[in-house]
């Protein structure tokens, strides 16, 4: 039979690569020559001359143990250095009966390769047991090497010598299993190679090291970082090789921890403490992963640090369409995952979405495309991140879709619920406007409390986006009493100009209390400073134990919020001196552990009172019901659906964002609304694919990151922020990033991305 070996690395796949297409990469494919006819086992292949028989075997699918060897990497055992694993023996027609090691010979016309024999078999097993005698082993062997808990050893073997933490992903144990220990291997003989645990992020296991020359040859060769060299040390057994950096810590030797070493590593020499060894793989772009709608975000942070702001935005709107208010208020997620922040501190990734869309030429525009008609029409209530979001992909569908909304505009909690020193009231509206431009319709002031009309009116699906727009009460006597407002009643009403207006029904007085530790306490007590009054926010634990994000808190300290802990509301009543409300608070002291984790705050007995003008109740939101609606809610109100599409218990009828989830983020509402649109386009008649390219020419990040020493020292770059004096109004505080500004921080990117593109080593025929 005659097969031909695939050498267009975009048709091959990915675990049988053969490496002569990564020399071709910076040698061109003219540094080969045309095809030869090899035999492999008595089958016929072509392969190009100049490709080494390791090659042409792997790109045959045919198994070969190697471990020097990667799918995408040039043979480290090519680097002129020496060494090798030597395990990849075959036997030739260029000579009959003696064992050649297939990665250091190239194919010629007519050769004949044989890869299973009793002599191959010995040579092999001969080479592994030169790598085991410097490598602990014994886990190899154990007959509970599947159940190692890496603490006890029912064979008393110590510590050094057992299974490491890689044991599930190691390639040696694979290649030993597949090779065969032959039972006059030596014992491994601990001689204490450095293991060096103090580097940020990566952890390093001279001991576990084989000299398999992956890592240097990854480092050097095609990264072009160059942070690694050889390194020799004197043993009993004689002398030992093993790769170690250039100078005593990564930070020194210039290391960008690309991570791309640890993906190549065929042991536990290299491991990355930030992840679970059976991440190893999965996980490569912790930021991409941790986006609840899965932007591309090294993608388009590296298009940012280049200047190409159009490009970037392309990336981020292939998933999320708003990305002006996401760009202003985002959570983000991704920065948390960052792996710069286990560095120093993670990328400004949301200001660089947000300067991406205000220099965005419109690039997307092009590539857009939107359906015909099909004819069908989805209704949606409520107007916030989750419903725009649906709208935005059904009408790309084609779908007729109205949405109704009860406020006077739309953005939802964007518009109405986040202060507009965050998110400004034109911002929202320029991306509102966006949805409209699709053919979407709006209409405002009109509250749904009944699907029946709708679909007698003709609408075939609909889909609830309400919100949590109920605020809970304190649960306190004289909590119902005029001047006690909960948080999403008051943000709505600052965001109406109703707070402190001739027309509006909240006064804030001279003194507010907020009630409440999160977020949206916050958001309460920072906007009642921009109309005059003093403010405390009230909580009735320690700080530590303050779900508040950290920037949020020193914005409200910088602001002048007074800021209390251990206090916790006990009762209100009408006011006296002044103040409109007398507030009485009990002094707290923190018990033992809640359901939470949290240590649950006791009353000591100890009261204090204090007169006040307004008092907000931030501590918790729900989701506001109609009978009409006709779907089934559990015990806190939260509608009930399918967690894969979103449907609820009423026939066509579907629900997401916070109506669902309860109180959660921006960006999980629109990815609620991408799910949503998903499932609705299905039951339409459509195919359900939302997904769409915005940027045609296929940018990727360049593999050669190049030698920089000052590289993994760069600070943080912040936006900049007014200063507290200057933040008397509900202007934005924040300033977008310059253009020198913005490329400086994107540049900090690791590009751990990378190591998404290092395909896993070949799998033996036993794995």
């Amino acid at each position: 039979m005659k097969t031909d070996v695939v050498i267009d690395p975009e048709s091959t796949p990915q675990h049988q690569a053969p490496t002569w297409w990564d020399a071709s990469r910076t040698q061109g494919l003219d540094s080969f020559g045309a095809p030869v006819k090899i035999t492999i086992d008595g089958k016929e292949f072509e392969a190009p001359a100049g490709a080494s028989v390791l090659n042409a075997i792997i790109a045959a699918g045919v198994y070969v143990p190697h471990l020097c060897t990667h799918p995408d990497l040039p043979p480290a055992c090519r680097r002129g250095e020496g060494g090798g694993c030597n395990l990849c023996a075959v036997e030739t027609s260029l000579r009959p009966g003696k064992v050649t090691h297939a990665c250091k010979i190239d194919v010629a016309e007519g050769m004949s390769i044989r890869t299973e024999s009793p002599l191959i078999r010995i040579g092999r097993q001969s080479a592994l047991a030169k790598i085991l005698a410097n490598h602990p082993h014994v886990c190899l062997t154990c007959p509970e090497r599947s159940v190692c808990n890496r603490e006890e050893c029912s064979y008393g073997h110590p510590q050094e010598a057992r299974c490491c933490e890689q044991f599930s992903n190691c390639e040696l144990r694979k290649v030993a299993d597949f090779v065969g220990i032959r039972d006059n291997t030596p014992v491994y003989q601990t001689i204490g190679l450095p293991t060096i645990t103090s580097d940020p992020l990566f952890n390093r296991d001279y001991n576990l090291c084989i000299d398999c020359r992956r890592c240097i040859t990854v480092c050097n060769d095609i990264r072009g970082v160059g942070c690694l060299e050889l390194k020799s040390v004197d043993t009993p057994q004689g002398p030992r090789t093993y790769v170690g950096t250039i100078a005593d810590t990564l930070l020194d030797s210039g290391c960008k921890f690309c991570r791309s070493c640890v993906a190549v590593c065929p042991t536990g020499a290299l491991s990355d403490r930030t992840l679970d060894p059976s991440q190893r793989e999965a996980a490569t772009a912790p930021c991409q992963s941790a986006c609840p709608v899965g932007i591309d975000v090294p993608r388009y942070v590296q298009l940012a640090a280049e200047g190409k702001y159009s490009e970037a935005a392309a990336v981020v709107r292939e998933k999320l369409p708003f990305p002006a208010i996401l760009g202003h208020a985002c959570y983000a997620m991704c920065e948390t995952a960052c792996l710069r922040g286990h560095l120093d501190d993670p990328l400004s990734i949301r200001s660089l979405k947000r300067i991406a869309e205000e220099n965005d030429t419109g690039l997307w525009r092009q590539y857009s495309k939107q359906l015909p008609p099909t004819g069908k029409r989805v209704a949606i209530v409520g107007a916030g991140p989750a419903g725009l979001t649906a709208a935005w992909y059904l009408s790309k569908k084609g779908h007729a879709v109205t949405i109704f909304d009860a406020h006077p505009s739309g953005g939802g909690t964007a518009r109405y619920g986040i202060p507009s020193y965050r998110v400004p009231a034109e911002v929202v509206e320029r991306e509102v406007a966006e949805v409209e431009k699709l053919g979407v319709s709006f209409e405002f002031g009109k509250r749904i409390e009944n699907f029946d009309p709708l679909f007698a009116a003709g609408f075939d699906a609909a889909f609830i986006a309400i919100g949590c727009q109920g605020g809970d009460r304190l649960g306190v006597p004289g909590d119902d009493l005029p001047g006690v407002v909960d948080s999403p009643t008051y943000l709505g009403a600052v965001a109406m100009g109703h707070v402190n207006a001739p027309s509006g029904r909240i006064e804030t007085g001279k003194k507010v209390a907020v009630i409440g530790g999160g977020n949206v306490a916050a958001d309460s007590a920072r906007s009642s400073t921009r109309f005059g009054a003093a403010v405390d926010i009230i909580y009735r634990r320690t700080k530590q134990e303050m779900p508040i994000h950290a920037h949020e808190l020193e914005g409200c300290i910088e602001e002048g919020v007074n800021v209390r802990y251990q206090l916790a509301p006990k009762r209100i009543e009408p006011g006296t001196g002044g103040f409109r409300l007398a507030i009485t608070y009990a002094r707290m002291e923190l018990g033992a552990p809640d359901a939470s984790g949290r240590r649950r705050p006791v009353d000591t007995g100890e009261e204090i009172t204090e007169g006040v003008d307004l008092i907000i109740a931030a501590i918790g939101q729900h989701t506001q019901q109609f009978v009409g609606f006709g779907v089934q809610t559990d015990a806190k109100g939260r509608i009930v659906v399918r967690e894969d599409s979103l449907m609820t218990s009423r026939p066509a009828v579907y629900a997401g964002g916070d109506c669902v989830l309860g109180p959660s983020s921006l960006i999980e509402s629109v990815a609620h609304g991408r799910v949503a649109a998903t499932a609705i386009d299905l039951q339409l008649g459509g195919d359900g694919n939302i997904e769409e390219k915005l940027l045609p020419d296929d940018w990727q990040t360049s593999p050669y990151l190049g030698a920089d020493p000052d590289f993994n020292r760069r600070q943080k770059v912040y936006p900049i922020m007014l200063t507290p004096a200057e933040r008397g109004n509900f202007d934005e505080i924040e300033r977008s990033y310059s253009d020198g500004d913005a490329r400086a921080e994107a540049a900090r990117c690791l590009k751990c991305n990378l190591t998404a593109t290092i395909s896993s080593a070949v799998k033996t025929p036993a794995s």
